[in-house]
């Protein structure tokens, strides 16, 4: 063990900006030391190495982080937090930086964090509460210990949720290859020296891009980083919804066991339908919890900024605030909100045959419209939800829409703003010659200049009954969002038959994931006007609350 007081120069960054954050308390406590590579023993014996930052005077309370990833990744939080009088605990999951054993994800964290939490609660300084926090990996660690003996008193989570395999790998029922193949690609360099990890970063736009078009999809990994993890195997090998493979993966099974918990999402997050479906479940299972939504991709500097703010109110007895807190995306701040989703009204819009949306009832003839699909060629994602930094958040969209196989409808400019705040749905009748097929349905705002960018998607693999050619009316829910169409903007509605690799391509085949050695084509069309209209309804909400402050939430 070593002790040190200093920051690595990659954290230096972050800890100013935590100190420059508006409504942050005052530092309290100086003299913040690091007990680095404590060795805590995992109930099989492993060691799971752990730095603990506190000042000499700190008081009861705990901060407690457990990560995969480089403990000195969070040493401007723990330095921060620890000068505010708080002790910090930060220990690198089993097989990662130090810590003994392999890294199996998910696997091991339910016993690894009560061993952990064992340990903390028998230190003569951990008199206090012990507030667990941190986002994606982190938050996954948090949900681990609600399934124990022992749980934290509070916990911040951000941009995570409690089921793995149906929050970001099987969204929609087939396989989210993009996320997946872009976190295997960091693990497989993270703990590589320097020069080696410098160049297959400055390769990785390319890697991931070879990974993701690669036949078979268990291939990806190794076309990409040379590495061939089991982890990516597994996952790829355990795609039927329900397998029974992850059933000890899903964590916190009992909502009602979750301790007081802060949620953090974004809207352009790859975690926000199951994080939203988390903040549901613990709703109606009367935990208290507070939710914060904003217009952030995954790992956007303001999740920790607002972490660190909520776990300091929390830690220091703030006085409650409002249980929702949301961002509008498109310029309309922030909102305080008694529940979400708000109580809305809907707004539906007609898909037309001459590629409009319009008000139900607005006279225009029936029709169809067909395109092919071939999953040789796959409509490409141009954006979304994603762990790859290369294609996440909002996107241009003029290149896909330039596409034969991507259909599109726009409805006339807005008037006065439209705020839509919830899930839109859409329903739509189609019929295939494969039975075998995607529906991805994505909601755009086109500007005065004509540039579409998205707001939110919806993606969904259909079940295979239908015969060929036979029409089928399905249902899909896009995910949720806050936001506010400009005035002089208008909608559109793409709709597609797939948007790789946001979601792996379509085989048109029954082959499992892990094959795709054939690959074959299919004609949509899609029936619209008369006895199968095609209709968008977004939630429009019934008592917008005034905005608050535009900037970080308070």
């Amino acid at each position: 063990m070593s002790r040190d007081d200093r920051l690595p120069w990659t954290a230096r960054a972050e800890y100013r900006r935590l100190r420059s954050a508006p409504g942050m308390p005052p530092q309290t406590h100086r003299g913040v030391r690091r007990t680095s590579g404590i060795a805590v023993p995992a109930d099989d014996g492993v060691a799971l190495l752990t730095d603990h930052w506190a000042a000499e005077d700190a008081g009861p309370h705990t901060v407690l982080i457990r990560t995969p990833y480089d403990r000195n990744g969070v040493a401007a939080v723990a330095r921060f937090l620890a000068e505010r009088g708080h002790h910090v605990v930060v220990q690198s999951c089993r097989g990662t930086f130090g810590s003994g054993g392999d890294f199996r994800p998910l696997h091991d964290e339910a016993a690894d964090g009560q061993a952990t939490l064992r340990w903390l609660r028998a230190q003569p300084w951990a008199t206090g509460l012990v507030h667990s926090w941190g986002g994606s990996y982190f938050g996954v660690t948090q949900w681990a210990y609600c399934d124990g003996a022992l749980r934290p008193d509070a916990m911040g989570i951000a941009v995570s949720a409690r089921r793995f395999d149906e929050a970001i790998l099987y969204l929609g029922r087939g396989f989210s290859i993009d996320t997946p193949l872009a976190w295997a690609y960091a693990l497989g360099v993270q703990e590589r020296r320097l020069p080696a990890r410098l160049w297959r970063l400055l390769r990785a736009r390319g890697a991931l891009a070879r990974g993701a078009r690669t036949v078979p999809p268990s291939e990806a990994v190794p076309a990409a980083l040379g590495d061939d993890p089991q982890f990516f195997r597994d996952w790829v090998e355990h795609s039927d919804p329900g397998d029974p493979w992850w059933d000890p993966l899903h964590f916190a099974s009992d909502p009602a066991a979750v301790p007081p918990v802060t949620l953090m999402a974004g809207w352009q997050d790859l975690f926000l339908v199951g994080q939203l479906q988390d903040h549901t479940a613990l709703q109606g299972a009367g935990v208290r919890t507070r939710l914060i939504v904003g217009d952030w991709i995954h790992g956007a500097p303001e999740i920790t900024v607002i972490g660190v703010r909520e776990a300091l109110r929390a830690l220091e007895g703030e006085p409650e605030a409002a249980p929702v807190r949301v961002e509008i995306s498109g310029g309309g701040g922030w909102r305080d909100l008694a529940a979400w989703p708000p109580p809305s009204t809907p707004h539906p819009r007609e898909l037309t045959a001459d590629g409009r949306l319009v008000a139900p009832g607005t006279a225009h003839t029936e029709g169809a419209l067909t395109s092919r699909y071939d999953p040789a060629d796959p409509t490409p994602d141009a954006g979304g939800r994603t762990l790859n930094p290369f294609s996440a958040g909002r996107r241009d969209q003029r290149r896909r829409e330039s596409r034969e196989d991507v259909l599109l409808f726009t409805g006339e400019p807005l008037p006065d703003p439209l705020l839509v705040m919830g899930s839109a749905e859409i329903g739509l009748t189609l019929a295939s010659t494969n039975p075998r097929v995607d529906v991805f349905v994505r909601l755009c705002e086109v500007d005065a200049r004509g540039i579409s960018r998205t707001v939110t998607d919806g993606y969904l693999r259909l079940s295979p009954e239908a015969a060929p050619g036979e029409p089928r009316s399905v249902r899909v829910v896009l995910a949720p969002i806050a936001h506010r169409f400009a005035p002089g903007s208008r909608l559109r509605v793409q709709v597609s038959w797939g948007a790789h690799p946001l979601h792996l391509r379509n085989p048109g085949t029954a082959d499992p994931v892990r094959d795709h050695s054939r690959l074959v084509a299919s004609t949509q069309t899609l029936l619209l006007g008369g006895a199968t209209p095609a209709v968008l309804s977004l939630p429009v909400p019934t008592d917008a609350a005034p905005a608050v402050h535009p900037g970080v939430p308070r």
